[in-house]
């Protein structure tokens, strides 16, 4: 493996939020040098692309493989611990903290809450405390809802990041509507873009 591959991997390892364009200026690779590099890592099964439609185009960003974290180990590079979450939710949730950060929320991500559960955000200012799940569709959503309705919110906001995402959460939107509080309200992709 040569030394600009175990760097590129060492990055992905270490940021894998980090879009192609920022990685290669991190790592002062050519776009034609980063992407040979890139190219073989794939090729060597060692890292995966995660491709996220935006309001603009699409994100393309990169985690590393099941081989690719052993590699990883076995070169004495840390992997970091295997996320539960997909890499899509993860930067979802990135921006979605930055959006309600603009508007002057305060945020803390991963916010427990009774049970044994935890909502995505929790965007906080004076008298306002919202509950944030962002939904890839491939969760309970209903589930999360009922979680979040556990904890002391004035709303609930889910975050869609597909029109799948968006269908699948409306259906549980107009359900919470005709039970009770807390108010669920739905945002997209595009919103938070």
């Amino acid at each position: 493996m040569s030394r600009e591959e175990m760097r590129f991997l060492t990055d992905v390892a270490a940021r894998p939020l980090s879009t192609t364009v920022s990685r290669y200026e991190r790592l002062h690779l050519s776009r034609r040098r980063g992407n040979a590099v890139r190219q073989s890592l794939q090729k060597g099964g060692l890292i995966q692309h995660v491709r996220i439609a935006t309001r603009s185009g699409q994100v393309v960003l990169y985690q590393l493989t099941d081989f690719g974290r052993t590699v990883c180990r076995s070169l004495g590079i840390d992997p970091g611990s295997k996320s539960r979450e997909s890499l899509e939710h993860r930067w979802w949730v990135k921006r979605t903290a930055e959006h309600f950060e603009r508007k002057g929320y305060e945020m803390s991500r991963e916010h427990p809450i009774k049970g044994n559960g935890a909502i995505d955000i929790l965007a906080e200012k004076p008298g306002q405390r919202v509950a944030v799940e962002v939904e890839t569709g491939k969760s309970d959503i209903r589930a999360n809802v009922r979680n979040a309705a556990k904890g002391d919110f004035d709303r609930v906001v889910l975050v869609a990041t597909s029109p799948e995402a968006v269908e699948a959460c409306r259906k549980v939107v107009e359900d919470q509507q005709r039970t009770a509080s807390p108010a669920v309200e739905l945002m997209t992709w595009l919103d938070v873009s």
